[in-house]
């Protein structure tokens, strides 16, 4: 997984990259879905930037365009004549520039999984995502106060099975969302796909527990499109943190990854 920088001061541009760490996060192993996916939530993003700006009143409007009239050269009295409209397309552009502008967007979008498609195959990557997180602060927690034990995935998996997997509420809960529930062969099949990004597992799971569960019986990409983790200021930096902790802990990574799965 390539670094990714975040400016995190920048309200905007922190969004941006909380689109490209979440599309890593749930599509680490396939590069057109998360492409789709990153396209899909920076036209989500523009769409409630152009809108917020576009409820302010015209003068006020008019105002921030001429703020930085000295930057639009020609371009400023078509801005002024309609600043919600004229703002729209260039929120669009510039948050779609990563894929050639609105148009180019738009024609990426065409080739990849439909809406349908791509919202059915987030609601199911979550079950995997937080076992996958679970498994990687279950082997922390274990590295850190049982070092004698060894910390391992397959330790991990085995605890989880025995706790959470003995759970009937919970593991009725995941029956009824059509989540599998909490086996051997699950965690492992989560984590073989979600090994590389696990980090960002983890760090989501540490920073959405208190919220998470309760999206079980409720729109899942609903919750998708704007999960606390990603969105709230405070807590995607917190995510940040975490993240980094998590990818630069000096776990025995060779009893970590070496597991036969």
């Amino acid at each position: 997984m390539p670094t990714i920088e975040i400016d995190i001061s920048e309200r905007t541009q922190r969004h941006l990259a909380a689109v490209r760490v979440m599309s890593f996060m749930v599509f680490p192993d396939d590069a057109e879905q998360r492409a789709a996916s990153e396209i899909t939530f920076r036209t989500i993003l523009a769409d409630w930037y152009s809108g917020t700006f576009a409820k302010l009143e015209t003068k006020v409007q008019k105002q921030v365009v001429r703020r930085i009239g000295s930057k639009l050269g020609e371009e400023l009295p078509r801005a002024l004549a309609s600043p919600a409209a004229w703002v729209r397309n260039r929120i669009f552009d510039d948050f779609l520039k990563q894929a050639g502008g609105t148009h180019s967007g738009a024609l990426a979008l065409t080739g990849s999984p439909s809406a349908e498609e791509l919202k059915g195959e987030w609601t199911r990557r979550w079950w995997p995502i937080i076992y996958t997180g679970k498994l990687i602060a279950l082997i922390g927690s274990i590295d850190q106060h049982h070092r004698e034990v060894g910390a391992s995935v397959n330790k991990a998996i085995h605890i989880l099975c025995q706790t959470e997997g003995n759970d009937k509420q919970r593991m009725l809960a995941f029956q009824q969302s059509g989540f599998p529930g909490v086996y051997e062969s699950s965690l492992k099949k989560a984590w073989a796909r979600f090994k590389p990004v696990a980090h960002l597992c983890a760090a989501y799971v540490t920073t959405e527990t208190y919220c998470y569960e309760q999206q079980l019986s409720r729109d899942f990409w609903e919750y998708w499109k704007e999960p606390p983790a990603f969105y709230h200021d405070e807590i995607f930096r917190a995510f940040c943190l975490l993240a980094s902790l998590w990818k630069d802990s000096r776990l025995p990574s060779s009893r970590v990854v070496s597991d036969s799965l």
